[in-house]
């Protein structure tokens, strides 16, 4: 067998990727050479002369393959980093992106002076991305996350035992904050928001290995928060605040709409490409 070198891996498999339209073909080679022949980055990037073993090989060239077909990289490797901690994920949830990080940092500005203990609700957890987040910088706060998706949940349960909060965060089935009562001073939420009609202009990465139901919210992409806005008046503490994600262009609507049903909206957070994407609102 020929002796194949980290470089020429690598090189192979960048040039496969770009191919069929990958947009960062170059890190997301490393990423899976990394996983498949237990490599850190710098050793990829100090040492690329290093002939790599045939099962790696093997490894390396059945997940390109999987990347070829645009499978997401997260799914690949089961796992995607979000605020800096680590979070399993696989087809049954949303991937989570940087931009949502602006719902923890908001969230945590407002909240870290606050008396504790505080409570959180997570209406759609997906990942528990945010539910953990939060908590894992709030010791004294604890926290329910709600999905329709079982499948989810498993994933949620999950992630916040391997970040070490599973003691203080609770998964519920429901749909929105049906099988919820009592109140929260926190709640967040990233509901879908992708219109319906907007579904053939996806990356195959979304539109093909994400679930529909955390994308997908009606004609006009509004339909989820409409569901959420009287829920989140009925389950907010007087003095809490809701953290809810937004579509770029969709601001303007969403205050409407939450507006309607009670809440005052307080301020909102632009994400780092300078889009609208958390509105903070409350009773």
């Amino acid at each position: 067998m020929t002796e194949i070198t980290i470089a020429a891996a690598l090189e192979t498999a960048i040039a496969r990727l770009s191919a069929v339209g990958v947009d960062t073909p170059k890190m997301d080679a490393r990423i899976l050479l990394c996983h498949s022949a237990d490599l850190e980055m710098a050793n990829v990037i100090i040492d690329p002369y290093v002939v790599l073993g045939e099962k790696d090989l093997e490894k390396f060239e059945a997940l390109v393959v999987r990347r070829e077909k645009r499978e997401p990289v997260s799914h690949l490797i089961g796992e995607r980093e979000f605020w800096s901690l680590p979070f399993i994920v696989t087809a049954d949830v949303l991937d989570p992106r940087p931009a949502s990080e602006t719902l923890i940092e908001t969230a945590l500005d407002h909240m870290r002076d606050c008396p504790e203990p505080l409570s959180i609700l997570d209406l759609g957890t997906g990942s528990g991305c945010l539910l953990i987040a939060v908590l894992s910088e709030l010791p004294g706060a604890s926290g329910v996350g709600i999905d329709c998706s079982e499948a989810a949940l498993t994933i949620a349960r999950q992630n916040a035992e391997k970040n070490s909060v599973d003691d203080r965060a609770t998964f519920v089935s429901s749909s929105w904050g049906n099988a919820v009562s009592g109140s929260f001073d926190l709640i967040l939420s990233n509901p879908p928001y992708i219109a319906d009609p907007e579904r053939g202009d996806l990356e195959p990465e979304v539109a093909i290995y994400e679930p529909a139901s955390a994308l997908f919210a009606g004609e006009d992409g509004l339909s989820a928060y409409r569901e959420i806005a009287p829920e989140i008046y009925r389950l907010l503490t007087s003095n809490g605040i809701a953290a809810i994600e937004c579509g770029r262009g969709q601001m303007a609507s969403v205050i409407k709409i939450l507006g309607d049903a009670g809440l005052q909206h307080i301020e909102t957070r632009c994400d780092f490409d300078g889009v609208e994407r958390c509105g903070v609102f409350g009773r």
